[in-house]
């Protein structure tokens, strides 16, 4: 099932999120679709496929210092075409 998640930090924890997110991997059982960094900073947003456990596993390293915004999504128009094609 296709998730988008959107994960926000404090201006204060820019710099450990950062450090934490060069080594950290994503679980074996999240395929990531799309990644977007907000250019505005503080946010980024994914679509991942995946099922309830993967979202917590996913969520497990940062719970401490990112909000999330979790939801099932599904894909229309182009989007779909690249996705099932």
């Amino acid at each position: 099932m296709l998730f988008m998640m959107i994960c926000t930090w404090d201006p204060q924890d820019e710099r450990e999120v950062r450090t934490r997110r060069a080594t950290w991997e994503w679980p074996p059982d999240v395929k990531v679709i799309y990644e977007f960094y907000d250019l505005q900073g503080l946010r980024t947003i994914y679509v991942v496929d995946t099922d309830a456990k993967g979202l917590i596993a996913a969520r497990a390293a940062w719970i401490d210092l990112l909000q999330f915004e979790i939801f099932p999504v599904y894909p229309v128009g182009e989007t779909k075409g690249r996705l099932s094609g």
